[in-house]
């Protein structure tokens, strides 16, 4: 009995030492690099105040492309969030 705990204690041990630091541990200090940062056509098309249709249509005509991140109903449509900020950048504004 006690060899047991013994062994699941230096395991424990073991595993948190080798541990990739997380969220959790202390969400301040983890955000992903600049280049995985990636943002929903819905909150383009909020932060622009448009349609979604516009967005995506002045996205693609940008050449801004969409990442799907996963397959069929269930997946994703996504942009890089360095692009819709360099897009955003470049547009002109009229008052």
């Amino acid at each position: 009995m006690m060899m047991r705990s013994a062994s699941k204690k230096m395991v424990k041990k073991i595993n948190d030492q080798f541990r990739r630091p997380s969220r959790q541990d202390n969400p301040e200090a983890w955000t992903p690099p600049e280049e995985f940062r990636a943002v929903s056509l819905k909150a383009v098309a909020e932060l622009i105040d448009t349609t979604r249709s516009s967005a995506r249509r002045w996205l693609r005509e940008a050449g801004v492309r969409p990442l799907a991140l996963g397959r069929g109903a269930k997946g994703a449509i996504r942009y890089r969030w360095s692009e819709v900020e360099a897009w955003l950048k470049s547009r002109q504004h009229v008052e």
